[in-house]
């Protein structure tokens, strides 16, 4: 067997032939590309969507690197999606309050109520029910169907008013507890009258027959 020895070119040619080898097939390989943000606990929201609020008084921060800035809701307002609110959504665990966006049920396990909607708010949305908006909104519509003069078509339109807004806000009369001065005078006066006393007015007190006061 003849055993052929490699000089020392040959081996560096070699090397070189393996080393375009390796990038040859590095270059060839596919990197999965990942749309932004969507590998973030699958958010329903990226930058450039648009939500709105359905509740007023809701506080979230909206970016601004450490000294964040924050918005109050207001029932209508909409919202685009930036880099810098999703970034302020998430808590010290890395997680988005925006993930809860995903359904309405999601949100009502979470806080109880359904706060935001996707997409930009309808033209057509209502002031928030029990609100000074909701009960104006209510009686201007409610007004407006009285005024109808036919009467089948005033009670239809009574009853789309219901429909579209619900029942009428429940109004109570509170009666005060504390005691009337005038009863409690008309009180002490048949007392005394009872006891024999003699009314000179009205805040008199009771006297003993020949005793002066």
């Amino acid at each position: 067997m003849t055993k052929t020895n490699e000089t020392g070119r040959q081996r560096l040619e070699r090397l070189r032939a393996e080393v375009a080898e390796l990038d040859r097939a590095a270059a060839e390989t596919v990197v999965p590309v990942v749309a932004p943000e969507r590998d973030q606990a699958a958010l329903p929201v990226v930058p450039g969507d648009q939500i709105h609020a359905l509740r007023t008084g809701v506080t979230f921060g909206t970016g601004g690197g450490f000294l964040s800035a924050s918005h109050v809701s207001r029932r209508g307002e909409t919202y685009t999606i930036t880099q810098a609110l999703i970034d302020a959504s998430k808590d010290a665990n890395g997680s988005s309050w925006l993930r809860h966006l995903a359904t309405e049920e999601a949100q009502l396990a979470t806080w109880g109520e359904v706060r935001f909607g996707l997409g930009p708010a309808p033209v057509d949305l209502l002031p928030e029910h029990g609100t000074a908006e909701w009960r104006a909104s209510r009686e201007e519509a409610r007004q407006s169907a009285w005024r109808e003069p036919d009467s089948d078509r005033r009670a239809a339109a009574l009853a789309a008013v219901n429909e579209k807004f619900g029942p009428a806000p429940v109004t109570s009369t509170v009666l005060s507890t504390a005691p009337d001065p005038s009863i409690a005078a008309a009180e002490a006066q048949r007392k005394a009258l009872d006891e024999g006393g003699v009314r000179l007015r009205w805040d008199y007190v009771a006297q003993e027959p020949g005793v002066r006061r």
